[in-house]
């Protein structure tokens, strides 16, 4: 049984973000917070600080470069404000090694009027970003079974045929399946289907997110998610129990690399 995690919970959306760097080819902070896959932060080293509002749990921080460039050891490292003007490191990662990351920690609270610290590090070149978020990742109250689907695995090919009139194949149009996928839960309580999945699938229905389909097995295989359509959520009968199901389009990072 594998149970997905899901990180939609954006912390730094919203807040205005604070850059020492250089802002390069027009391509500002705020590009990398607002769940857009078509723009983008360009970054060269800098500290990107932003003050919350109120208390705020992070315990999940993915980055989704779409394409670096220089010695490949640049770095990404996310901090908070532990105390007053004291920050903690939570991560840091090389998206030379992986242009999209889950990453999980130990939970910790950012008090109001506190900064989240997100560090880059770049040698030379820049970091083309298009998403940071910073917050709690969603876990599913159940697996799922036969329905899990890397979204990494090849979307299936459509094979149109062009025959003649004896029935000779003259030649074949092939064209890829987008990496279509399905997430579905089933024997979840309604306490569950209200409090987590509903705010959630109000998010999908606008918006992207990130999603871990199995990082038991794959921690690697994190894709760039958006919903193709919703069901209503499902009373299963015996036991009270309810099932929701939301149909994927999944996008990996290599597919972005331009």
């Amino acid at each position: 049984m594998i149970y997905p995690k899901i990180l939609y919970s954006n912390s730094l959306r919203g807040l205005t973000p604070s850059w020492s760097g250089t802002t390069l080819s027009g391509k500002p902070p705020a590009n990398a917070i607002d769940w857009s896959d078509y723009s983008y932060f360009e970054a060269d080293t800098g500290v990107l600080d932003f003050t919350v509002a109120v208390d705020t749990t992070l315990d999940t921080f993915s980055a989704y470069v779409a394409k670096f460039t220089g010695t490949g050891t640049e770095t990404i490292e996310l901090q908070y404000e532990s105390a007053a003007s004291t920050f903690t490191s939570l991560v840091t990662i090389n998206p030379a090694g992986g242009k999209l990351t889950f990453n999980e920690f130990t939970a910790v609270t950012v008090l109001a009027t506190r900064k989240i610290r997100i560090i880059i590090t770049v040698g030379t070149g820049s970091l083309l970003i298009r998403q940071l978020v910073a917050g709690s990742s969603m876990v599913a109250e159940q697996g799922q079974y036969q329905s899990a689907t890397s979204p990494r695995l090849l979307g299936g090919v459509k094979v149109t045929n062009t025959i003649s009139a004896n029935g000779s194949i003259l030649g074949r149009s092939i064209k890829r399946v987008e990496r279509m996928g399905k997430l579905e839960l089933e024997y979840l309580t309604p306490a569950w289907v209200r409090a987590t999945w509903e705010p959630f699938a109000a998010h999908a229905a606008r918006y992207p997110f990130i999603y871990a389909w199995n990082t038991r097995d794959y921690p690697t295989e994190i894709a760039f998610s958006a919903c193709e359509g919703i069901d209503t959520p499902k009373h299963m009968g015996k036991g009270d129990k309810m099932s929701v199901s939301m149909k994927l389009r999944n996008l990996i990072a290599d597919e972005f690399a331009i």
